[in-house]
């Protein structure tokens, strides 16, 4: 999906009235390409699960197939973001077939690392301003193409984010250590680089087919504010 051609038949999709839905000849019309190529990018998106086929009998011949966009289809991370982890995946499985250890969650921190400030903040000293620390790595997961949903426990400590339609969910069946370790990874480093280095990450892959659980705990001790 870093393809912009396949992003702009996403959108056509989405925007399109799924009855009677979209053929390749009307994506090929609407976004001025060969209806061949139209073709073979529906079905690369049908194969990754972001789009989905229908048939649709007209008035006279034989049924016509159409696209539709999926109800409820994986966020899309950002071409900056996907260029990023392909980058990190590369790295990761060029080291193993060099008979180098692989460390997914070290390249994770790494790469938040080399992009974050050279002076770290203090650590949160209040539940809200813990919680603010947290929205950084939300913001992160955000465009990286996640949709977090956030809840509080134990007085504000822990945080769960809950992480659907994960944009890498093929990658991540197939090779979890590699994958959720980036992810961890990142999530670790964001809070290091935004001075909750000693917080507690824990990431349980496949609660539901579709979505995993970040656990994040500050090890903080939260000051009382003297109420008005």
């Amino acid at each position: 999906m870093a393809s912009p051609t396949r992003r702009a038949v996403l959108e056509l999709l989405r925007q399109a009235d799924p009855d009677p839905g979209v053929g390749a000849s009307d994506v090929a019309a609407a976004l001025g390409l060969h209806v061949t190529t139209a073709r073979f990018h529906l079905e690369r998106m049908v194969a990754a699960g972001v789009v989905t086929t229908s048939q649709r009998r007209g008035s006279v011949g034989r049924p016509r197939k159409v696209y539709l966009a999926d109800p409820d289809p994986a966020s899309l991370a950002t071409p900056e973001a996907l260029q990023a982890f392909t980058t990190l995946l590369t790295g990761a499985w060029s080291a193993a077939a060099d008979g180098v250890p692989i460390d997914p969650e070290q390249a994770g921190r790494r790469w938040v690392e080399e992009r974050s400030d050279a002076v770290t903040p203090p650590s949160a000293g209040s539940p809200g301003a813990w919680l603010g620390k947290v929205g950084m790595a939300v913001d992160l997961l955000e465009e990286w193409g996640y949709q977090p949903e956030l809840r509080t426990a134990a007085g504000g400590r822990t945080v769960e984010l809950t992480l659907s339609a994960c944009p890498f969910l093929s990658m991540a069946r197939a090779h979890p250590d590699v994958v959720c370790g980036i992810h961890r990874g990142l999530i670790r480093g964001t809070m290091a680089a935004v001075g909750e280095a000693g917080a507690t990450v824990d990431l349980e892959p496949f609660v539901t087919e579709r979505s995993c659980v970040a656990r994040l705990t500050t090890s903080a001790t939260f000051r009382r504010t003297a109420r008005p």
